[in-house]
């Protein structure tokens, strides 16, 4: 008996990490395919709409410091619900939004920058999404122009 259980315990020490690892991974794959869509819409927003939904050059997110709105027309990107995505992203994590992490948009109309703050759990070596301005805590689309906010 003792050696079915000591045999568990080495099992458990090894599949643990490895669960946690794919969870991780998961949520992050969210995150990536989260980024691409609101991209592929905002750019649909603007071949209708000549240019991007407009926030007046503020950041508006679900977070609490950045207004806590929601995922649906009233939400943190502006006129992008329901006609050009059912509903806006939130984190795949349950510690988000919070305070300060969660997603966030910005524009002025002309350029954006939609940000996934404080979520991602890793910064991979060549990241499609790195953010300059967020570097080890966020991931970012944005217009060129948009790039460094």
């Amino acid at each position: 008996m003792l050696i079915v259980v000591t045999i568990l315990a080495m099992l458990a020490g090894v599949l643990v990490p490895v669960l946690e690892d794919a969870a991780q991974s998961s949520r992050d794959s969210r995150r990536a395919s989260d980024l691409k869509s609101v991209q592929s819409s905002l750019d649909s927003f603007k071949r209708v709409t000549g240019n991007y939904p407009d926030t007046g050059g503020a950041w508006q997110g679900d977070a609490t410091t950045y207004g806590s709105f929601t995922y649906d027309a009233a939400g943190y990107i502006p006129g992008l619900v329901p006609n050009y995505l059912p509903a806006l992203p939130k984190d795949p994590s349950p510690d988000f939004p919070n305070a300060t992490g969660g997603y966030m948009y910005r524009s002025d109309g002309t350029d954006y920058k939609f940000v996934t703050n404080e979520g991602p759990e890793s910064y991979p070596a060549g990241n499609p999404f790195y953010d300059p301005a967020r570097a080890a805590t966020a991931w970012q689309v944005s217009s060129p122009s948009g790039y460094n906010w």
